[in-house]
């Protein structure tokens, strides 16, 4: 569908098939390997005393927001009659790991796209892509509150992991909404700038609340 991209073929199917299983959890697991290093300051840090402790979350929090992500795209394309599935990106899962690995390691997350295949309108397509980023400003907000009620309560170990996946959400899902290439961003604002500037300030303002409140970044 985009260059770079696997061609697939098109066939019906119902569920998740076990090539798009394979194609997910290799980049779940790859994700979240680059996250966990990131977050320890590249490859020097997977020898720190924490890094298990971080691989943990990573894979929770790259779990909640890589896979609910592309299973919402998916599902609206589906909705609309399409065949979807996703299908990871070999070149992009292995710029996450160098560059996430180098010191003190950055997070390149575009690990692979749900591939659509029928006829869609813009508005349509524009939807779809609007899907995956407002997914994962859903599940970053409620973690958000839920991380907040936890901190004020004393139950700070809680209260970071669930900061974890909230931050790992927004994250994913700002972004995606990066107006350039194959990202979603370029869709949504293709089709309804509008929706696409309430999108952004939703995220950003969930971001810079999580600020004010001392949860967002959480530190490591």
């Amino acid at each position: 569908m985009k260059r770079g991209y696997p061609r697939v073929e098109v066939q019906y199917q119902k569920g998740l098939s076990s090539v798009e299983i394979k194609h997910l959890l290799v980049a779940l697991g790859v994700l979240t390997l680059a996250f966990a290093m990131a977050l320890s300051g590249g490859y020097t840090g997977i020898y720190g005393s924490g890094f298990i402790f971080i691989l943990i979350i990573s894979f929770l929090s790259v779990g909640t927001a890589f896979i609910f992500h592309e299973l919402a795209h998916r599902k609206l394309a589906r909705d609309y009659g399409c065949w979807a599935e996703f299908r990871m990106w070999r070149w992009g899962l292995m710029l996450a790991l160098l560059l996430s690995s180098i010191p003190p390691g950055i997070v390149f997350a575009a690990p692979g796209a749900v591939m659509i295949r029928g006829n869609i309108t813009r508005k349509q397509n524009g939807k779809i892509s609007a899907a995956g980023p407002a997914t994962n400003w859903l599940i970053g907000t409620v973690f958000l509150a839920v991380g907040y009620i936890s901190s004020i309560s004393g139950l700070a170990v809680l209260s970071y992991v669930l900061a974890f996946v909230a931050y790992v959400n927004l994250f994913l899902g700002g972004f995606n909404l990066l107006p350039i290439g194959p990202l979603d961003g370029s869709k949504i604002f293709g089709w309804s700038i509008k929706s696409y500037v309430l999108l952004v300030a939703l995220i950003g303002g969930t971001f810079f609340v999580g600020t004010l409140i001392g949860l967002l970044p959480p530190s490591i």
